[in-house]
Parts: C-alpha cells; sequence; structure tokens
C-alpha cells in the first residue's frame, strides 16, 4: 500500500507518472492514482479531494473504471466511503455500466456509502445507472441502500428505488 506522507509528495508521484506515460496504470496493489488520491491516504481530506478531482479529467475510462483487485473497490466506492462527494457527483458520469454495480468485500455499493453519508443528489444521480442487482445489495451487515434511505429519512431516494423495485 502507497502511503504518502503530504499531498505534495503524491503530486510529485502524480507528476513522475505522467512524465513516463503512466499516469493510467494499476501499481502492485491493483491501484490507480486516482483509487489512492479516493482512499484519502494523506491527513489533509481537502487536499486529497482536490487531487482527485483534478486527476478525473486526465484519467482514461479505462482506470477511472478499474477496480482493486484486493479489496473491489472502485474510485466511486472510495470516494463515497471518505465523504468525497463532488469527486463522487464527478466521477458518476465516466463510470461504465459494470464499474457502477460494483460492490467491495464487505457487500458495500457506491449507493450505500451514498445514503450512509445523507447524500440525496449523488443517489439521485447512481440509480438510474445502477441495476437491480447493485440496487438491492446487501452488505456484510445486513442491510440495503433501501433500508439505509430510510432510516435515514430520505424520502426521494426511497420512492425512485420502489419504483424500480415494483417494475
Amino acid at each position: 500500500m502507497m502511503k504518502f506522507k503530504s499531498e505534495g509528495r503524491f503530486r510529485e508521484y502524480i507528476e513522475e507518472l505522467e512524465r513516463q506515460g503512466k499516469i493510467n496504470e494499476n501499481n502492485k496493489n491493483g491501484e490507480t492514482v486516482l483509487t489512492i488520491a479516493c482512499k484519502n491516504e494523506i491527513a489533509s481530506k481537502n487536499g486529497m479531494e482536490r487531487v482527485a478531482m483534478e486527476l478525473i479529467p486526465r484519467m482514461s475510462e479505462e482506470a477511472i473504471n478499474k477496480w482493486n483487485n484486493k479489496f473491489g473497490n472502485t474510485a466511486l466506492i472510495l470516494a463515497c466511503y471518505n465523504k468525497m462527494e463532488r469527486v463522487a457527483l464527478e466521477l458518476i458520469p465516466r463510470m461504465s455500466e459494470e464499474a457502477i454495480n460494483k460492490w467491495d468485500e464487505d457487500g458495500y455499493t457506491a449507493l450505500i456509502w451514498t445514503c450512509k453519508n445523507r447524500w440525496e443528489r449523488v443517489a439521485m444521480e447512481l440509480i438510474p445507472k445502477m441495476n437491480e442487482k447493485a440496487i438491492n445489495k446487501w452488505n456484510k451487515d445486513g442491510r440495503t441502500a433501501l433500508m439505509i434511505a430510510s432510516k435515514n429519512k430520505m424520502e426521494r431516494v426511497k420512492e425512485l428505488i420502489n419504483t424500480i423495485n415494483n417494475k
């Protein structure tokens, strides 16, 4: 796992990868620079969110849609887990059908994290792009996005999920 002690060091790493033409490549852990940025490994969350936002337009579609082989996380799942709402909104339109419907090793989808974070806008962007299996995925704690949205009084999200489930 790559760790950086400062945003500056991470930016230097990104610049070096760009010079080498390797910005879209996975490291030995299956991570891209974007998934590393979304993992929020640097103390300054705002700094990493800024870096992730700068990286998104520079990354290929393939790199944006890769997931870490070890844990199954996409950049979108990591952004949602680490409460990077702006990054999540920026990533959603660039996610492939396969990547947007992915869940991690604990059964968490980006939608489940979105509902836990009470991000109604993100959920409303995500749901129409997801398949029913991913929308209704149970996490390791035995909860679905609908259960979490209900608990958090996310009425529009509940309504949209129920509409999809009742088709």
